[in-house]
């Protein structure tokens, strides 16, 4: 689910970059038909210029807006690998207990003390990494 998330903010952070390039397009465009008022020897309106200083205005919230979600983006795979190799630890520590269960129940059934034995090492070992991995 982490690695889903990731992915979602990945386009989040894709789109503010294609709206900052956009709004670097629109101030562009505003400097041109500033030199091209210039060009013509006219002096060019005030609302070019306010324009051009309005995009660069914007487009540095955008940026870190942007590089925030790439910031949440590199975070949450790490956290998901995380959770993931702690449940993998969990799933082993569930098999090996079942797995001392199964020789106890071979035990009762058999009388046999060394088959007992084993089922009571497994079950402490399975113990162990559950509560191992719980601590951690």
């Amino acid at each position: 689910m982490l690695k889903a998330e990731a992915t979602r903010l990945q386009s989040e952070a894709a789109d503010q970059w294609a709206y900052y390039q956009a709004k670097g397009i629109k101030a562009a465009v505003q400097e041109a038909s500033q030199t091209a008022w210039l060009a013509a020897g006219k002096e060019p309106p005030a609302n070019l210029e306010a324009a051009v200083k309005k995009y660069g205005a914007e487009q540095r919230e955008i940026e870190k807006i942007a590089r925030e979600k790439e910031r949440e983006r590199n975070i949450k795979p790490a956290e998901g690998d995380r959770l993931f190799d702690q449940h993998h630890r969990y799933a082993i520590g569930v098999a090996i207990f079942q797995m001392a269960i199964a020789l106890g129940a071979v035990a009762a059934l058999t009388r046999l003390r060394l088959v007992w034995i084993g089922s009571l090492i497994l079950g402490f070992g399975g113990t162990v990494l559950f509560l191992a991995t719980w601590i951690q």
